[in-house]
């Protein structure tokens, strides 16, 4: 995927912006503004995807009294408080779902339709007529490279295969930017190329908003951070990291800090040992330049009596 800058709003714009998950609060005071095509968001990403797209979200939520957590109801992701735009509309008020097709990670299929028509339906879902739903779906599904399987039921689609095709009815409707949710997660490096080039084809002319639990840089799923013109990386509720993968790879090893105390004193004893400090108010990342260690992260907060209670290795 190649990189470009977009000449309109930033694709994605965040302004102080609050999720909440029903009455929990998930993401707080999210500020970012990235105005490539190609978005890939990373690590606790499940509020913002979900907000993004009005598809229930269940993990903030804890489960009744006496109830499984398997039972726990999903809950409603909404912009609560501040601003957030995709590619110029207010996710608050929905503006943005005319222009946007989602793709979420495996959802419930019905295994006895085909792929045609349950593309079809994704079409007519979205205000076409039963004849234009039913002329839109082939092409959405060769652009996938599912074209061989039109007729063939749910039920005898691979996983890979079911990846594709959820991104079809994403893109069926030709929507100005994809929402796509970790479409690479749990598959081998087979199944991951078979995606990979199935999402290369659904992003061809649009923006793409990407998540993803972790962030490889190895293998097929390494071409979605190298591809990326634009990363986030969320932690804890907040933003961790914004920038692009030639600045991390450029800064060698990448670690994620939450920080208790003293940061902004950390953020200038790190920066006289030329490391860079990002995010904040609590979660942090910093890029280790060639002959850094975590050691030097350590010496720096003992320092400056700053209380460092995670440190984990994003590269």
């Amino acid at each position: 995927m190649e990189k470009a800058e977009a000449a309109g709003p930033p694709l994605l714009d965040a302004r102080a912006a609050r999720i909440a998950v029903d009455d929990v609060v998930a993401i707080d005071a999210l500020t970012a503004e990235a105005r490539g095509d190609r978005v890939l968001c990373a690590g606790d990403t499940g509020a913002l995807f979900a907000a993004l797209t009005g598809i229930p979200f269940s993990a903030v939520r804890a489960p009744a009294p006496g109830a499984a957590a398997d039972d726990a109801a999903p809950g409603e992701a909404r912009v609560v408080a501040g601003r957030l735009e995709v590619a110029g509309r207010d996710v608050a008020r929905s503006a943005h779902r005319a222009a946007s097709g989602a793709a979420p990670l495996d959802p419930p299929l019905p295994l006895a339709w085909t792929a045609d028509a349950y593309v079809a339906w994704s079409a007519r879902l979205s205000g076409a007529s039963p004849r234009a739903a039913a002329e839109m779906a082939p092409p959405a599904l060769a652009r996938v490279g599912l074209a061989a399987a039109r007729k063939r039921t749910l039920r005898t689609l691979a996983l890979p295969e079911r990846r594709a095709l959820v991104l079809a009815q994403a893109i069926v409707t030709a929507p100005a930017v994809l929402i796509a949710e970790d479409p690479l997660v749990g598959l081998d490096d087979g199944a991951a190329g078979f995606v990979l080039a199935a999402l290369a084809g659904a992003t061809e002319g649009r923006g793409a908003l990407l998540t993803a639990a972790r962030l490889d840089v190895e293998g097929p799923r390494g071409v979605l951070v190298r591809g990326a013109t634009d990363v986030l990386v969320l932690a804890g509720g907040e933003l961790a990291f914004s920038g692009t993968f030639a600045e991390i790879a450029a800064g060698g090893r990448v670690y994620t800090l939450t920080v208790r105390s003293n940061a902004e004193l950390l953020r200038e004893e790190l920066a006289a040992r030329g490391i860079a400090l990002r995010g904040g108010p609590a979660r942090f990342s910093a890029a280790l330049p060639e002959g850094a260690t975590t050691r030097d992260l350590v010496l720096a907060a003992t320092r400056c009596r700053a209380a460092i209670v995670e440190l984990t290795p994003l590269f």
